[in-house]
């Protein structure tokens, strides 16, 4: 995540304005050291969208890896609570629906949203880390009363937390995370090279996205899969925003697979398969996750701070900087629609062979 300029200023302006308040409140928490406590009860909050609890993945095992003891509780959205724990990142799991991530401005939400983090207060948390560098997160984890938090300050809320950085926004999602938690001596646990290629797979296509002008059109999709096909095992991942195009290939009798069914069936599914061909979405970094090659197709957004961490990807972005007139401050459809299907193809092509060399 990366934060427009306006939204820093007027968070940073609302961050003043509350400041006197909790400041006031802090001076009747007890003061902690790092070294002199025993941690046992680690927070770590991750609850925006499923690829950003993905990409933490070896970050929480770094953390467990400091201190194996401890119980890792991690905070994650609802749609990745049961992969978050199928994947076991934490000891514990609990999955929230925060209403700034949601965009839902109910005073109700708000209120359930804080009710529930002072819950955690009972874990009796001695360490807490949020990577987001976001007010409302930061405020979050406050109301979980940590003896120690970490977490950065990029729109303000430098009360909220003990131990306080400077955000560098032009560092990838996960440089960030990494570069936070070895604030407090956590060195990054090296994974043995686990990147494999199934000679026998399929290509997946993963059509979905968060976003949708991240996303392709179905014509440019049905395109990609007639390509494919006459050299490769095409599988498609059914979505609910992509029903049409399902539909469409369908009717077409194509002969391809359809994957249908939960994120977790998902994870299992691409463990053993060729290749993913994605957008900008948690598909690529769950493929990463299990260590398959990721071909992931950008529009205007600068893959270099979420492009999947995948030693055997490749990002295909417009050839040009956008230009366009767009609503959006950062995402732009026109972008990613001048990226064709046959330079995609010939993209693929290339690198599987170059894969299939490789691994």
């Amino acid at each position: 995540m990366i934060y427009k300029s306006n939204y820093i200023f007027w968070g940073k302006l609302f961050s003043m304005i509350i400041a006197p308040y909790f400041k006031l409140l802090n001076l009747f928490r007890k003061k902690y050291n790092l070294k002199l406590i025993n941690i046992k009860t680690i927070l770590v909050t991750e609850y925006h969208r499923i690829g950003d609890v993905i990409i933490i993945a070896p970050i929480l095992q770094s953390i467990k890896s400091k201190f194996p003891n401890a119980e890792i509780v991690l905070i994650c959205n609802e749609s990745s609570k049961e992969l978050a724990e199928e994947l076991k990142l934490a000891d514990k799991v609990y999955g929230i629906s925060a209403p700034w991530t949601n965009w839902s401005w109910s005073f109700l939400e708000w209120c359930k949203i804080r009710n529930f983090s002072k819950t955690l207060q009972s874990l009796d948390i001695d360490l807490a880390i949020d990577f987001k560098g976001d007010l409302r997160n930061s405020w979050f984890l406050w109301n979980t009363h940590p003896k120690l938090s970490f977490g950065y300050n990029t729109t303000g809320g430098d009360y909220f937390f003990t131990n306080v950085y400077t955000m560098n926004q032009n560092d990838h999602q996960y440089s960030r995370a990494s570069k936070l938690i070895k604030e407090f001596d956590c060195s990054i646990k090296r994974e043995k090279n686990k990147y494999h290629s199934a000679l026998n797979g399929f290509i997946v296509i993963h059509p979905g996205a968060s976003d949708l002008m991240r996303s392709w059109s179905d014509t440019y999709w049905e395109e990609l899969v007639s390509l494919l096909i006459r050299r490769f095992k095409v599988s498609i991942v059914v979505t609910k925003d992509f029903s049409d195009l399902i539909s469409n290939l369908k009717t077409k009798k194509l002969d391809i697979e359809y994957f249908e069914g939960s994120l977790v069936n998902f994870y299992k599914y691409i463990s053993n398969q060729k290749c993913l061909i994605a957008t900008d979405s948690m598909a690529g970094h769950l493929a990463s996750y299990v260590g398959i090659p990721v071909i992931t197709i950008y529009g205007s957004q600068n893959p270099d701070l979420t492009k999947p961490k995948n030693e055997y990807g490749k990002v295909i972005k417009p050839e040009k900087q956008c230009d366009h007139n767009r609503k959006h401050w950062r995402l732009c459809k026109l972008c990613i629609e001048s990226i064709s299907p046959k330079r995609v193809y010939d993209t693929v092509l290339k690198h599987v062979l170059y894969i299939e060399r490789n691994l």
